[in-house]
């Protein structure tokens, strides 16, 4: 698929930037000062985590689950992501305020050049605007001091399997309820979309009873013995 850089700020309402609060995926906080279009913004790892997970396609929004720039990388390599110092289309690219455990700044690579120079999709905290373009030579260093460059996050090589869980609604909820009715567990009446009490102790009781383990919540392995 065709790299599509992300050069402006995201539609009002994606919900990649919107917080759960307020209808969205983004487990990130509020920005500040908040943008009425995107309330994960003015803030860099709303942004960020907002273009990652949706490349990714990962509604969940669980990829990297860390909501402060300075632990990010840890973080990513803790979920199993691959991390590096050489720049890649899509890759986060971290910062960190030294002798600090959160503090820092996250963009999103949205351009790579001759030489490694990389145009980024930025925001920030306290920020005049909620987006902007960031360029950097190598070897990427911030333009505020004691501002250490950590290294870049890079996307997953494979899209990843979308965990369902109690509260969660839409398209993927429907089939995987459809699956479960398929197999005795659900009424063809409870397949709405919806995963609340009654979709809940139907993965409960799949689980059990296939030797999985019993936590309710739709991951690959659960995904996977239903598609069997």
């Amino acid at each position: 698929m065709k790299f599509e850089p992300m050069l402006v700020k995201p539609q009002k309402g994606d919900p990649y930037f919107t917080t759960i609060n307020n209808g969205g995926y983004s487990r990130c906080i509020e920005g500040k000062p908040v943008d009425p279009d995107c309330n994960a913004l003015s803030n860099c790892v709303g942004l960020a985590l907002g273009i990652f997970h949706k490349r990714a396609n990962c509604p969940a929004f669980n990829l990297i689950d860390a909501i402060d720039a300075g632990g990010l990388v840890e973080n990513a390599k803790a979920h199993g992501l691959r991390t590096g110092m050489t720049p890649e289309l899509g890759a986060l690219i971290v910062w960190k305020v030294q002798e600090t455990d959160k503090k820092g700044h996250v963009a999103s690579v949205e351009e790579i050049g001759i030489g490694g120079e990389i145009t980024t999709a930025e925001s920030g905290w306290n920020a005049s605007k909620p987006f902007w373009q960031g360029h950097y030579k190598s070897p990427y260093k911030y333009h505020k001091e004691n501002y250490i460059f950590q290294g870049f996050i890079y996307l997953p090589e494979t899209p990843p399997i979308r965990a369902l869980r109690k509260g969660d609604k839409g398209a993927e909820v429907e089939l995987m309820q459809s699956r479960l009715c398929e197999r005795g567990y659900l009424r063809k009446t409870e397949i709405d979309g919806s995963f609340g009490r009654i979709t809940l102790g139907a993965v409960l009781c799949f689980q059990f009873e296939h030797g999985l383990d019993v936590d309710g919540v739709c991951g690959p392995k659960t995904q996977a013995a239903l598609t069997e």
